[in-house]
């Protein structure tokens, strides 16, 4: 499904990066910044480890994209475990079409189906299980979780960190930093079986190197990530917020028996919307 001429896709990466030829990052730094030290680029490496202690991760991922004339932007809100492979989300969609709120059972999204595909369907849900390549990495990526697989970029931070000062992030002070994540190095540093689409999908757009910037908390965990990027005409922006929550996730699957299972997450979507 399209909206305004975009694919409706969680990460919008597909979108933005659609031929994924002569990609350009930006976001490089100016003369006279302040350059942290190695330690930094260590914490940064680690700072996933600084949110896998808590049950859950609370999750704000917003993508603005802008091409050809038209503006696409989208809000996922979610509460995740750690790994990403449970929870919900709440993704608000473009132009008045409302929100679509997921959930999440290891490894399978589910949603309720708009009336008139229940109707036609017979069922109330539409599921989409994320398969494996025999390597263990994602053949798709699932709506609203690719934020927090960008997370899992962090370990291929390398070269300078830039010290950007200090801000609040969701009322909590933290450092800014600015640092150029290795993409094959974080692929590379993945355990198979954690491993999530975020960095092929970069990979396969020809974005070997990525600057990304970066808010960590005095307990060095990820307050805020964000990063932007153009090709081809288009232009996309990424800002990812995090933070630790001790509320688990408690989500359970709908009987098997009640749901429409699908092979890509645009049938996913498509039959989430009201057509």
């Amino acid at each position: 499904m399209r909206i305004n001429g975009f694919v409706v896709h969680g990460a919008v990466t597909v979108a933005v990066f659609a031929a994924g030829v002569g990609a350009a990052v930006t976001g490089a730094g100016g003369p006279g910044v302040t350059l942290a030290g190695p330690q930094v680029l260590r914490l940064i490496q680690n700072s996933p480890a600084a949110l896998a202690s808590y049950p859950a991760v609370n999750m704000t991922f917003k993508i603005s994209v802008s091409a050809q004339g038209q503006h696409f932007s989208s809000t996922t809100h979610g509460l995740l475990s750690p790994d990403g492979k449970s929870g919900t989300m709440s993704t608000g969609l473009p132009n008045g079409l409302g929100n679509l709120t997921f959930e999440a059972v290891d490894n399978t999204m589910y949603i309720h189906a708009a009336p008139a595909e229940a109707a036609v369907l017979g069922k109330k849900w539409v599921g989409f299980t994320l398969t494996s390549h025999p390597g263990g990495s994602l053949t798709q990526p699932s709506p609203g979780t690719d934020g927090l697989g960008f997370l899992h970029l962090m370990p291929g931070a390398t070269g300078q960190v830039q010290d950007l000062g200090h801000s609040r992030i969701g009322g909590v002070a933290a450092t800014h930093y600015r640092v150029t994540i290795d993409v094959q190095k974080a692929l590379a540093s993945e355990p198979a079986e954690m491993r999530t689409s975020s960095a092929e999908e970069l990979q396969s757009a020809g974005i070997s190197m990525e600057p990304v910037d970066v808010w960590l908390d005095a307990q060095g965990a990820p307050r805020q990530l964000y990063w932007e990027a153009t090709s081809q005409g288009a232009h996309a922006e990424f800002r990812l917020q995090l933070s630790g929550s001790k509320k688990a996730v408690q989500v359970t699957a709908p009987p098997a028996s009640d749901v429409q299972f699908v092979s890509t997450v645009t049938e996913l979507i498509r039959d989430a919307i009201q057509r």
